[in-house]
């Protein structure tokens, strides 16, 4: 006997069922030929993988074990499949994502090549746009993944944790603190405070008022911006301070120097987003990339393992 997938098949069916006649009846196939095919794989494996002298049927240990084995293997080759059908019609894909500007930092592009050497033919859209626009238009079917800021507040979207970081303290660098290594945001009295706009952050923005009032720190003005860069070119002109991702330290804009934030803070996290009802042809592709450049940063040292399916 050759141990093939229809054995795997059989026997996952029976397991399930624990009646040869339902799981028969499940395979199209009769009883007979059922109750054959598992006792040539029972003999096959040189164990036996029911118990049937109990009703319903129930596993022995080693069924339980090969059932545990054949599911991997079944889920595995399905995927398999159906990776290698849609790279044979690659050539017409596109995958639209939408990302934050502090999504496109650091997290974003490792990501994007590892999906890209994966499905080379595939067409990759990216369109900067904030969070509560993203969220929007992956309702709209206007691109497929969004990365994005919390909140998520819409049960017709899947959400998967991807990543999490601090915030620092962005400083003019004629700021008489510019060259401390690590600030409290109380150290900020008297500074007025360059923030995101309710429009575009409001989950963020929300957070840092809260931060900041913890700290004891009342703005004697505020400032916004609608992305990080603009945020920094504000910082950058002397107007205020901000708390920002430590991503943004990326951003080079002269008149701007990044400091580690000494308060007690949340991390900040990054979701990406998709639709629960038309995922789009390459978003799990995509979601698969992001855990798998998640978990080789996790194993380089670089971040804790926190992927998380919401």
């Amino acid at each position: 006997m050759r141990l093939d997938l229809k054995h795997l098949r059989y026997f996952v069916a029976l397991a399930e069922q624990r009646h040869f006649g339902r799981a028969a009846e499940l395979l199209h196939i009769a009883q007979p030929p059922l109750s054959q095919q598992i006792r040539a794989l029972e003999e096959f494996m040189g164990v036996t993988l029911f118990d049937r002298s109990v009703r319903p049927i129930d596993l022995t240990a080693a069924g339980r074990t090969l059932l545990r084995e054949a599911r991997q293997i079944l889920a595995q080759v399905e995927r398999a499949q159906s990776v290698t059908r849609r790279a044979g019609s690659a050539g017409q894909g596109v995958l639209r994502i939408g990302l934050t500007g502090t999504a496109t930092l650091e997290f974003a592009a490792p990501v994007i090549a590892l999906f890209r050497e994966r499905f080379p033919d595939v067409q990759v859209s990216l369109s900067e746009m904030s969070s509560p626009q993203q969220q929007l238009a992956v309702q709209k079917g206007e691109i497929h993944i969004g990365l994005v800021r919390p909140p998520v507040l819409d049960d017709h979207l899947a959400v998967q944790l991807v990543d999490q970081e601090p915030f620092v303290i962005a400083l003019p660098t004629a700021h008489p603190e510019a060259e401390s290594e690590g600030l409290s945001i109380g150290k900020m009295a008297g500074t007025p405070l360059v923030v995101f706009s309710s429009e575009d952050a409001p989950g963020f923005r929300d957070l840092i008022f809260h931060l900041c009032a913890t700290a004891g720190y009342q703005p004697t003005a505020i400032h916004e911006g609608h992305q990080v860069s603009t945020m920094l070119s504000l910082v950058a002109a002397g107007a205020g301070f901000a708390l920002v991702p430590q991503s943004a330290r990326r951003v080079q804009i002269n008149g701007v120097s990044f400091h580690r934030l000494l308060d007690d803070s949340p991390l900040i996290d990054l979701y990406a987003i998709s639709s629960r009802e038309k995922p789009g042809q390459f978003a799990g592709e995509f979601l698969q990339a992001i855990e798998d450049c998640r978990t080789a940063r996790f194993l380089n040292g670089n971040s804790a393992p926190i992927l998380t399916k919401i």
